[in-house]
C-alpha cells in the first residue's frame, strides 16, 4: 500500500470515529432533558440484582427520567447484612407539574410523597433490569443503615423467582428440541405425500366453491318460485276475503228456508193435522167406493141383464 492510500484510509477511518461519536452523543442527549441539574439517590436491595447494569434506565411510569450510575455490594457489620447499592440520577427537569414553573422541584415533592423503587425487567431475552419508581400498592421498606445520598425505598416484587425459573431452562435442550422440530417440518415439507394431500385439498375447495355457485344458482330459482307461490296465495287469501263473507251469508240463509220447510212440512204431516185427516177420510170414501164397484162387478157376473131389467126379487146381493 502507497503513501497516498494509507493517507485516505486513515482520513476515512478519522472521519468514520467523528461520526460515531457524534451519533452516540445526540442518542445519549435524545431523552429530552437536560443533564446538568443532577439529584442523586441511592436504592439498597437485599436480594440479587442479576441483570442491572450501570447506565440502566430509572423509569416513572414508564417514562425515563434518570440512570443507574453505580453499582456495589456492601457489607454493613452494624446490621450484618450485605446489601447491594445502586447508585441513580434523576433528572428533576423530567417531570413537569401544571401551573408551576420548570425550575419547580417536583422530584424532591415525589420524595416527600412517599415515592418508592422496584426492579423491573426489560427483556425476557436479554434478562437485562431497570428500576421502576412510582407509589406502590406494597408497603415500602427502608433499610436501616446510612447512606452517601438520600435513599429511596423499595418494594418486592416475584421478579427474583422469575428470573430463577428462567435461568433454570435448559438452553442446551431446547435448542436441541427446537433443530428436531425443524428437521421433522423440513422431511414434512419435502414429502410428495404432503403436497398431493395439499393438492387434494386445494381440489376440494374449488369443488366446495363451485358446488356453493350451484346450490346459490339452485336456491335463487327455489326463491322465485316460492316468491310466485307466495303470490298466488296472497291473491287466494284477498279472494277469500272478499267473497267468503258473501258466500257464508247466503248459505246460512239457505239453511234458515231449508230448516223452516222441515218445520212447515213436519207440521203439515204431522197425525192430527187437517191435511193428514182430510187424506185418512179421502182413503176410506175410496175404500167404500171400491166395495160398492166389487159388489156391482159381482152382481152383473149372476145376473148379466139386471143392468136392463133390474135385480131380481130375492136376489140379497
Amino acid at each position: 500500500m502507497n503513501r497516498k492510500s494509507l493517507s485516505v484510509s486513515v482520513g476515512l477511518f478519522v472521519i468514520l470515529v467523528i461520526t460515531m461519536t457524534i451519533t452516540l452523543v445526540l442518542f445519549l442527549n435524545a431523552d429530552g432533558f437536560s443533564r446538568k441539574d443532577v439529584q442523586r439517590y441511592q436504592i439498597l436491595f437485599d436480594s440479587s440484582i442479576k441483570g442491572l447494569n450501570v447506565g440502566a434506565p430509572v423509569t416513572l411510569r414508564g417514562v425515563k427520567i434518570g440512570e443507574v450510575v453505580s453499582i456495589k455490594t456492601k457489607l454493613y457489620h452494624n446490621h450484618q447484612k450485605v446489601l447491594n447499592v445502586v447508585t441513580i440520577d434523576m433528572y428533576p427537569d423530567a417531570i413537569s407539574e401544571q401551573g408551576k414553573s420548570s425550575d419547580h422541584n417536583v422530584l424532591g415533592q415525589l420524595m416527600k410523597q412517599g415515592l418508592s423503587a422496584q426492579i423491573g425487567l426489560q427483556s425476557v431475552l436479554t434478562g437485562l433490569l431497570y428500576i421502576e419508581v412510582d407509589f406502590f400498592d406494597s408497603l415500602p421498606e427502608m433499610q436501616p443503615v446510612s447512606t452517601e445520598y438520600p435513599q429511596i425505598p423499595t418494594v418486592p416484587n416475584n421478579l427474583e423467582e422469575f428470573i430463577e425459573k428462567f435461568e433454570s431452562i435448559n438452553m442446551a435442550e431446547m435448542a436441541s428440541s427446537l433443530t428436531e422440530v425443524l428437521d421433522n417440518l423440513a422431511r414434512l415439507t419435502g414429502d410428495g405425500r404432503l403436497n398431493k394431500l395439499i393438492d387434494d385439498v386445494d381440489q376440494a375447495f374449488v369443488s366446495m366453491e363451485a358446488m356453493s355457485n350451484e346450490m346459490s344458482s339452485s336456491m335463487a330459482g327455489i326463491r322465485r318460485e316460492f316468491a310466485s307461490m307466495s303470490r298466488d296465495a296472497g291473491e287466494v287469501t284477498a279472494l277469500l276475503k272478499t267473497e267468503l263473507p258473501a258466500a257464508t251469508q247466503q248459505l246460512n240463509e239457505t239453511m234458515l228456508q231449508l230448516q223452516e220447510t222441515m218445520a212447515a212440512a213436519e207440521e203439515t204431516l204431522a197425525p192430527d193435522s187437517p191435511l193428514m185427516y182430510q187424506l185418512t177420510q179421502s182413503s176410506k170414501d175410496i175404500s167404500r167406493a171400491s166395495r160398492a164397484v166389487d159388489d156391482l162387478a159381482d152382481m152383473l157376473q149372476r145376473q148379466p141383464d139386471s143392468i136392463i131389467f133390474g135385480r131380481k126379487a130375492g136376489d140379497s146381493r
